[in-house]
């Protein structure tokens, strides 16, 4: 029983560290904007940069940060690499966190 009770602590562990790396990915206004952009068009770095008014090593970090969050897709357009929104992810992220409150909150009363 014991091992089920481990096993079954190191899955919310993973998936809070996942939540975690998503809400970090969202904490920042930079990449707010950015995925605002992202969830309308496919754009490459420098049209991000364009929009965003940051240098290209900047708004590739960016770019970083929210690809290691699982929050964008990258795609190939001929020798470029434009990027947009996973919506799917976004959602899953989003259902993720609503379980996690929900199984917090749960025989408690939240404020």
């Amino acid at each position: 029983m014991e091992m089920t009770e481990l096993h079954f602590a190191s899955a919310e562990v993973a998936n809070l560290t996942d939540l975690s790396r998503f809400l970090v990915a969202l904490g920042d206004p930079i990449r707010q904007q950015i995925l605002l952009l992202l969830s309308r068009e496919r754009l490459n770095v420098s049209q991000l940069t364009d929009r965003v008014h940051l240098s290209r090593p900047a708004v590739s970090h960016q770019i970083k940060v929210l690809a290691d969050a699982g929050l964008l897709v990258q795609e190939r357009l001929g020798r470029e690499r434009v990027y947009r929104l996973d919506p799917t992810k976004f959602r899953a992220f989003v259902q993720q966190l609503g379980g996690f409150v929900d199984r917090c909150c749960t025989g408690v009363t939240c404020r």
